[in-house]
C-alpha cells in the first residue's frame, strides 16, 4: 500500500512544519515579554515537532511501531502535561487567566492527541 505510506509521509512532515511554527510562535511570544503564552508554546512545538520528525523518519524506513516511535508518542505526551502545568503556573492573576489557561490546555490537548494518533 505505496499511496497509505505517501499519504503519512505528507501528514508527518506537515506535522513537522506546523509544530516548528508553533515552537517559533512560543519563542516570539517569550522574546515578546509574553512568557505565560510563549512557553508552553515553545514546549508543546519543540516537543511535537522532534516527535513527528522522529515518526516521519521510521515512516520514510517502512517500520511501524518501533521502540523509536512509542518514545516519541510518549515524550510528546509527557510533553502535553508539562505544557499544561507551565501553562497553569504562568498564567497571569487578573481577568486574564482563565484564557491563558484554556489556550495552553487546549495546545496540551492537541499535542496529546498527536501523540495518541501519530504513527499509526
Amino acid at each position: 500500500m505505496p499511496e497509505v505510506r505517501v499519504v503519512s509521509t505528507v501528514l508527518h512532515a506537515m506535522a513537522v512544519v506546523i509544530f516548528g511554527l508553533l515552537a517559533w510562535s512560543g519563542a516570539d511570544g517569550i522574546r515578546s515579554g509574553v512568557p505565560e503564552l510563549g512557553v508552553p508554546m515553545l514546549i508543546a512545538g519543540v516537543a511535537g515537532s522532534v516527535g513527528a520528525l522522529v515518526i516521519l523518519s521510521s515512516v520514510l524506513r517502512r517500520r511501524h511501531g518501533t521502540a523509536d516511535q512509542r518514545a516519541a508518542r510518549i515524550g510528546m505526551a509527557v510533553a502535553a502535561v508539562v505544557t499544561v502545568v507551565v501553562g497553569v503556573a504562568l498564567a497571569p492573576a487578573g481577568w486574564e487567566r482563565g484564557f491563558v489557561i484554556a489556550v495552553n490546555a487546549g495546545v496540551g490537548f492537541l499535542l496529546a492527541v498527536f501523540a495518541a494518533l501519530a504513527g499509526k
